[in-house]
């Protein structure tokens, strides 16, 4: 039974600021925008704000099968370990999530099959942190086949300190009755910002159901998805558990998709146009993060690309599955998304695998001065497709008068 994509869940959402408890619950329309009032437009980074949660398989069951052209994978096998990697940003640059002005907690819930992001926690709340039981580390060991059925995850629970300072998350994928339906696992991100209270009292305030929310706290929600559920109905046959009519029989291996994969951002290529001397100036390939230095008035054009390979073919239900009409095939698509802290973009977003836009070197409307701050802007791409796969990419400018 595969499991459909969820277009409204692409991402994490992120509410920063002086935010209500209304915006968190309406997570669908809030993905990687912070939620406070008196918002800039979208794509200006103005303040701290997380623009994505990128999955990542790192302990993977079958290693010797993995891919080596394929990205990596970001739906999990029942027992893997699994990387959550932020991507936190700032007008001055890329937040150090490592630093002491990060500091998470992180939650999970088990989403039944077609629930929203924040679903699970909300109909949770209020709840109180210190009695939310620890999230376990799933093992082979937990399986008893003579129980006939899969141990219970506990949902909602705390992942415990890991005891790092790298600011982001690893646990072990569970073996939970709610994922053979299609449901999913739910993360909450809960962290102070640059100024704002101690983590605690940012997580105390969104679990009490607060009406408003701490200043600057960070609050970002999204889904880990384990299977594909074809694997997931192998692995119970494997394990001796009687399935359920309705699940279907355990597919042949050959019928098992691959899982979700990661998308990449393997080329970034920068070209400098200069509208006063009729001049260009091509820097070629610029790595992640990488500086370059521009002429106020100038135009930079950024063309990326993505391999044709990871643009995925997977099954969806047809008609959700209501008749039993089978499934067809799909085709990832992509959705890239473009955000600046100073000038203006030709565009705020791109479909294409092969995608373009200029970032001019001219105040915006939003903009203050007519140089950015300290004479730096930043712009930053964040990559997804139309599952849960996601890349990211930035450029620092230094703007000369």
């Amino acid at each position: 039974m595969p499991r459909a994509p969820h277009p409204a869940d692409l991402g994490p959402t992120a509410s920063t600021g002086r935010a209500r408890l209304a915006c968190l619950l309406s997570l669908g329309t809030c993905l990687g925008v912070a939620c406070a009032p008196d918002l800039p437009p979208g794509q200006r980074v103005a303040g701290p704000r997380i623009l994505a949660l990128r999955t990542e398989v790192i302990a993977p069951l079958f290693p010797a099968e993995e891919p080596a052209d394929a990205g990596v994978r970001c739906e999990a096998l029942p027992f893997e370990k699994v990387r959550v990697t932020p991507f936190m940003v700032e007008p001055t640059g890329v937040l150090d999530i490592a630093g002491a002005e990060f500091d998470p907690i992180w939650l999970a819930c088990q989403l039944g099959p077609g629930q929203g992001l924040f679903a699970c926690l909300r109909d949770a709340l209020p709840l109180e942190l210190d009695e939310l039981p620890e999230c376990p580390v799933p093992s082979f060991t937990d399986i008893d086949p003579n129980a006939m059925e899969l141990p219970e995850y506990p949902s909602p629970c705390r992942f415990p300190d890991d005891g790092s300072d790298d600011g982001r998350l690893e646990f072990t994928a569970p073996f939970a009755p709610n994922l053979l339906l299609g449901g999913d696992i739910e993360l909450t991100m809960i962290s102070r910002a640059p100024g704002s209270p101690a983590t605690r009292a940012c997580a105390e305030a969104m679990l009490s159901k607060a009406a408003d929310l701490p200043n600057e706290c960070i609050y970002a929600v999204t889904r880990v998805s384990v299977g594909p559920i074809e694997q997931l109905l192998a692995f119970a046959g494997m394990f001796g558990f009687e399935l359920p009519p309705e699940l279907g029989e355990v597919p042949d291996p050959k019928d098992i998709p691959d899982g979700d994969r990661n998308p990449r951002i393997a080329s970034f290529r920068v070209t400098v146009l200069d509208p006063a001397a009729d001049e260009e100036t091509e820097y070629g390939e610029v790595e992640r993060g990488g500086k370059i230095t521009v002429k106020r008035g100038q135009t930079i054009e950024i063309d990326t690309d993505t391999p044709a390979v990871d643009l995925q073919t997977f099954p969806v239900p047809i008609n959700n599955g209501v008749g039993g009409m089978g499934s067809e095939l799909q085709t990832e698509r992509l959705d890239g998304s473009w955000y600046r802290t100073w000038g203006t973009l030709l565009a705020s977003g791109s479909d294409d695998r092969e995608a373009f836009n200029q970032w001019t070197m001219r105040k915006g409307e939003a903009d203050a001065d007519e140089l950015p701050p300290d004479g730096r802007a930043l712009l930053y791409y964040v990559l997804r497709d139309s599952r849960l796969g996601v890349d990211w990419w930035w450029l620092e400018v230094e703007v000369e008068p």
